[in-house]
């Protein structure tokens, strides 16, 4: 048995995009959907009923929701002053701890210092006696080390920005690799570029699944969604889809 596991940004709380967003939620048939930018609660809640995922984690106004089609036997949710709300989860019959997340955008070092300091809270959160089953998921608006973004299709104001500011940073996915998670997707496709963003034409990776080393074995699947022209009319994000071991 595996539980599929879907990260989505939906933009913006999704909006009259809901019935295109369940069409391709329903297609990639999800046992727990966590989402980005779920701000809008009611949202959240018809999507639910639509794709029939029953049990809901959600806050009106707060980025991160979760929805599952088995029950959660643990929600929490993680608030600190100055960040985003972090979910913390767990389902019935299941033994891993999801955290999930949303970390600030921006790829310039501004944004790459507001995601590390955010970084910390999570940190903050995450330690304790059962790392070694903490998945972490979600969009972190961050560039892996290695992974090389089509600079040259993105906008000239990117561009102008990335060259002043000397490179794209690397430094959260950096600071979690060396403190023991794996990048699922890389681990799993080496030589594969796997973009999120944009969902019609994707040139940068910003989804990601992170898990402990003892748990990669049980990561079957891995990567974005592949119908794009659903996707790229849903939302500006491709939905990350993997499959772990029960």
């Amino acid at each position: 048995m595996g539980t599929r596991v879907v990260s989505y940004n939906i933009r913006f709380g999704g909006g009259r995009r809901i019935p295109l967003i369940r069409q391709l939620v329903t297609r990639l048939d999800p046992d727990v959907l966590v989402l980005q930018e779920a701000t809008d609660a009611g949202a959240v809640m018809q999507l639910a009923r639509d794709a029939g995922l029953h049990h809901v984690a959600s806050r009106p106004g707060v980025s991160v929701a979760a929805l599952a089609r088995r029950p959660f036997s643990r929600i929490e949710w993680h608030e600190r002053a100055n960040a985003r709300a972090i979910l913390e989860f767990r389902l019935a019959n299941l033994d891993l701890r999801f955290i999930g997340l949303h970390l600030p955008s921006g790829l310039s070092r501004r944004g790459e210092a507001r995601r590390y300091r955010q970084l910390e809270v999570v940190l903050a959160t995450v330690r304790g006696d059962s790392d070694d089953e903490t998945v972490l998921v979600g969009d972190l608006n961050s560039v892996a080390h290695g992974d090389e973004p089509l600079v040259a299709s993105m906008p000239f104001w990117l561009k102008l920005l990335l060259r002043l500011d000397g490179r794209i940073r690397t430094d959260v996915l950096d600071r979690l690799t060396a403190e023991g998670w794996v990048d699922a997707y890389r681990a799993l496709h080496p030589g594969e570029h796997g973009f999120t963003l944009p969902a019609g034409s994707p040139q940068i990776r910003l989804d990601y699944l992170l898990v402990p080393s003892a748990v990669l074995p049980r990561v079957r699947e891995c990567a974005p969604a592949t119908d794009r022209d659903l996707a790229g009319r849903a939302s500006d994000h491709l939905p990350l889809v993997s499959v772990i071991d029960d």
